[in-house]
């Protein structure tokens, strides 16, 4: 098989990935006070007919984990970033929750992540030049969460797409 070359390989992925990014923030199912912070990272790439914008950024702006009991409902703040020098749209953003961890940063099998979902960002929204654009997403808890869920923190990762508006 012939190699395409390093920079025509970039390319080929760039182009499959697609404008977008993500990002892994904390939610905390728990009852008592939580102790966790969100942490955020992002990873992104370009799409064809828009390989000359960068990536937005998301970033979950939240502060620190949020507490969730069963059969509630609650939110996470995430802030959308365009570090171009056009306008973007951001089409879509969802997070997807990550198998629960422990205080010691185990994963706890007992506990599964579908026991939380996260709504997708109902309607796409554009974002000016080195802007940003604040949105919510709403996290809902099941009903009947096991109990070895208590006081678990679940990872979300963040992931979206964009094009130039």
């Amino acid at each position: 098989m012939r190699s395409l070359g390093p920079r025509m390989e970039v390319a080929v992925a760039m182009t499959i990935l697609g404008v977008g990014a993500a990002v892994v923030a904390a939610m905390h199912l728990t009852w008592p006070e939580p102790d966790y912070p969100a942490m955020a990272y992002s990873v992104s790439g370009g799409e064809a007919g828009v390989a000359d914008i960068e990536p937005f950024g998301i970033d979950d702006i939240s502060g620190g984990a949020v507490e969730l009991t069963p059969g509630s409902e609650g939110a996470r703040l995430v802030r959308l970033s365009n570090p171009n020098t056009v306008d973007i749209v951001v089409l879509t953003l969802q997070a997807v929750p990550g198998q629960p961890l422990d205080e010691a940063q185990n994963r706890v099998p007992e506990c599964p992540s579908g026991v939380l979902t996260v709504e997708p960002m109902p309607e796409p929204v554009t974002i000016p030049p080195a802007g940003s654009v604040d949105v919510e997403m709403v996290v809902q808890i099941a009903h009947d969460v096991p109990d070895a869920c208590k006081d678990l923190v679940f990872p979300l990762t963040y992931s979206g797409r964009a094009a130039r508006a």
